[in-house]
């Protein structure tokens, strides 16, 4: 079975479309540089029922916790974002 890590960001208001396109795209790209991810997506919610929250999925969790490409985007992330939400399941 493959592990889903899913994470929703809800964004600080003053975050510019294209800070959110940029961070989409980073997180999108770790696929290319830790091992075991085999599929990376991120994409804006378009509609009203996710709060504000926009999110992301990656399959395979094992060393993408601790990568330091992961931990770079934390930090890249943790100045724009005003909430977050991550759960991980079997699928």
């Amino acid at each position: 079975m493959a592990i889903i890590h899913i994470v929703l960001v809800k964004f600080k208001p003053t975050v510019p479309e294209s800070v959110k396109k940029d961070l989409c795209d980073k997180v999108c790209a770790l696929k290319e540089v830790i091992p075991g991810i085999t599929k990376a997506t991120a994409g804006k919610n378009f509609s009203e029922r996710g709060k504000g929250f926009e999110w992301g999925k990656l399959g395979d969790l094992d060393v993408y916790a601790t990568h330091p490409a992961h931990l770079e985007f934390i930090s890249a992330l943790a100045a724009h974002k005003e909430d977050i939400l991550a759960f991980d399941y079997e699928a």
